[in-house]
């Protein structure tokens, strides 16, 4: 062991010389027992002194017992320094990790009482500094609140800031203290600086202290302040109001003239925040997100996944759309994914969406990344997600129904919006699953009464996509849609019928007031509506014997259904099958392309056999099916072959992928007669 030296630096050394010298001899101390010596030596050196100098051991030696004696390096000196040298050595052996601060709360609990105002709140600030809590310190913040009570009213402005955020810091609520700090405050609100009203507000969001009265008066105090205030302190402060619900037009509008000058100084969390608060507020303003858009560019490969997710969903939620920077943001995000929570990802997917980004190859990193953490998706989350894929056009059959299965069991906890959201995408992506939809519809009926009409209308059309009925929910959405009739928008309105005619739902009283309703806003409806309407008119005709319908209504859909092109002929393969049809017996008759009687459909197979047997052969492409079950026909591919049979018309389908399967194996005739039922 090498003998450290025996001379004591003097009290007039200046503290940096005292620090240099201090180290030298750690650094030449090889075990705990020297190095114990060195600090029982040095005890009447300050305890900051000999916290930087364990801090410069525990930083440039390996030797294992830095920490460990650190923490004797405070018993030591508890008994030896004064009362301000407790709270500074805490302050710098924060850093040194949890050992040496609980043993520094330890010796300093017992005094806590004898604290001055300043020692209170810099000691609080020390065991923030820690980033977690047990129940040592747990207790020794319970000590702190006590002493610091009856003398809250001579903390300074910073004092009671620090002390505050402290507290929110380490997550400790304590009601009656806060109410008594928050008076202590506003006695002296006219003496806080920026800096302490940032702290202030940003400790009471973080707590979830709601006080109006003494927010009014914060932000009356800070207004006039604004432009001195540094860019964490805008930032701190817009997240606070944002948390608390805060609404004050001129002073948001005042606090975004202040930052926008300083942006280029943000750091990337204090740029997301920014962001994510004023799109919490909706307040929108384009000059300034744009220029947060270019202060934060440069630095996105900094960005945390959380700060990258939110400033894509404000960006999203306020409706700024900017593809430069999203480009940016997705290429620096891609290198993240991994690390990416679950609701980072569902707000990152879900804001690429609203925005219109699609970016497939990110896509399938994403839903890569998010595979194995579905479990911990939340129902927003979830419902969020799904409905991304959706709008976005991202198919992924696997992963949606991974998806399905974590949400079966939560959809009872689902708010209407996400049931409606969920129920969207799937008919979208014309993916069924059974046992899911009737999850989801038993979910739904007990909250049927507060959905919205486009609610209403969404589910409905979702459920008529995917060609899952049931009576029982259907009976039950009718009942409250009924009421709510003149509130449908036009779209609203065609979803509903076609829906109905798509489910083959028969309700002659919501039939007949539909009919009306639509009647009195024909101008209103598109032309895809137009032609959802007479779908449902020619189906309530045929099954519901329904006659009455405006003849205004009746020519306007009729005119959209005629204008339109209808389905393109599968390239190829309906050819292919009409030279084959045409080779089979009692089948050279057959006619491409024909046109029913009344003109309404064309058939891209017609065959007549003997007798009246009409038969309407229709070769379908993957759009006729759903994704996730390839031979099944969708909810619109049963409404097709609906109408057809309700013109005498028995509908044949032959499934392209289907065909091609015949063509490879060389049995094209036999599958062909099997279907028509045509014999040689």
């Amino acid at each position: 062991m090498i003998s450290p030296a025996a001379s004591t630096p003097a009290a007039s050394t200046h503290p940096a010389e005292i620090y240099d010298l201090i180290s030298t001899r750690l650094k030449a101390c090889t075990d705990g027992g020297a190095l114990l010596a060195l600090v029982q030596q040095h005890r009447s050196s300050t305890a900051w002194t000999a916290a930087h100098a364990a801090l410069a051991l525990d930083q440039a030696t390996s030797m294992p017992v830095g920490v460990g004696i650190a923490a004797q390096m405070v018993h030591v000196a508890a008994e030896h320094i004064e009362q301000l040298d407790v709270q500074r050595a805490a302050w710098a052996l924060a850093k040194l990790g949890h050992v040496v601060m609980r043993a520094l709360v330890q010796a300093a609990t017992p005094q806590l009482r004898n604290y001055t105002p300043q020692e209170l709140a810099r000691m609080a600030s020390a065991m923030a500094e820690l980033g977690t809590v047990d129940d040592v310190l747990m207790g020794a913040l319970d000590a702190l609140v006590q002493a610091a009570t009856p003398q809250l009213q001579y903390f300074t402005p910073q004092n009671l800031g620090d002390t505050a955020c402290a507290l929110a810091t380490m997550g400790y609520e304590d009601l009656r203290f806060m109410d008594a700090l928050v008076q202590a405050a506003t006695q002296k609100l006219h003496e806080f600086q920026p800096d302490e009203l940032a702290s202030t507000v940003w400790a009471l969001a973080t707590m979830g202290y709601d006080d109006i009265a003494f927010m009014c008066s914060l932000v009356e105090t800070a207004t006039p302040q604004l432009h001195d205030f540094k860019s964490q302190g805008l930032a701190n402060t817009v997240w606070a109001l944002a948390t608390m619900g805060y609404e004050d037009l001129e002073f948001m509008d005042a606090l975004v003239k202040a930052a926008g000058p300083l942006l280029a100084s943000f750091k990337p969390q204090e740029l997301a925040n920014t962001a994510w608060a004023l799109a919490t507020m909706g307040h929108v303003d384009a000059i300034f997100m744009a220029k947060l858009a270019e202060a934060a560019g440069p630095q996105l490969s900094n960005f945390r996944p959380q700060d990258l997710a939110n400033t894509a969903s404000a960006l999203a939620t306020m409706g700024h759309v900017d593809a430069e920077f999203m480009g940016a943001l997705v290429e620096a995000s891609t290198t993240q994914l991994l690390v990416f929570g679950p609701h980072d990802l569902a707000n990152m997917v879900w804001a690429l969406a609203t925005m219109g980004h699609v970016d497939a190859s990110f896509m399938g990193a994403l839903v890569e990344a998010a595979s194995p953490q579905l479990r911990s998706f939340k129902a927003q989350d979830l419902a969020n997600t799904v409905w991304a894929l959706a709008s976005m056009g991202h198919v992924d059959a696997m992963f949606v129904g991974a998806l399905l299965h974590v949400a079966t069991p939560q959809l009872l906890g689902f708010r209407p919006q996400e049931l409606v959201s969920i129920v969207w995408a799937l008919g979208m992506m014309a993916h069924l699953d059974v046992a899911f939809m009737a999850a989801l519809v038993e979910a739904a009926g007990p909250q049927l009464s507060i959905f919205s009409p486009n609610d209403l209308a969404n589910t409905a059309s979702a459920l008529a996509k995917l060609g899952h009925s049931n009576a029982a929910f259907m009976g039950a959405l009718l009942e409250v849609a009924t009421p709510l009739m003149c509130s449908f928008t036009p779209k609203d309105l065609a979803n509903l019928a076609w829906a109905l005619a798509a489910l083959d739902e028969h309700n002659v009283t919501f039939t007949a007031a539909l009919i009306s309703r639509a009647g009195d806003c024909v101008k209103d409806f598109s032309a895809p509506e137009r032609r959802q309407l007479l779908q449902f008119v020619m189906w309530s005709r045929a099954w519901q014997g329904c006659t009455h319908v405006p003849l205004r209504l009746l020519a306007a859909c009729k005119q959209a259904w005629v204008e339109h092109d209808g389905d393109t002929p599968e390239p190829g393969t309906q050819p292919d099958v009409f030279g084959e049809i045409c080779k089979l017996p009692r089948c050279s008759s057959a006619i491409s392309e024909h046109q029913t009687d009344d003109g309404m459909f064309t058939i891209d197979i017609a065959v007549q056999l003997s007798g009246k047997r009409h038969l309407a052969v229709e070769v379908d492409g993957p759009s006729h099916f759903l994704s996730n079950a390839p031979t099944m026909p969708n909810g619109a591919t049963r409404l097709r072959n609906r109408l057809l049979t309700a013109r005498g018309w028995r509908v044949v389908i032959v499934p392209v992928a289907h065909w091609q399967r015949q063509v490879a194996k060389g049995k094209t005739r036999d599958h062909l007669m099997g279907r028509l039922g045509v014999r040689g």
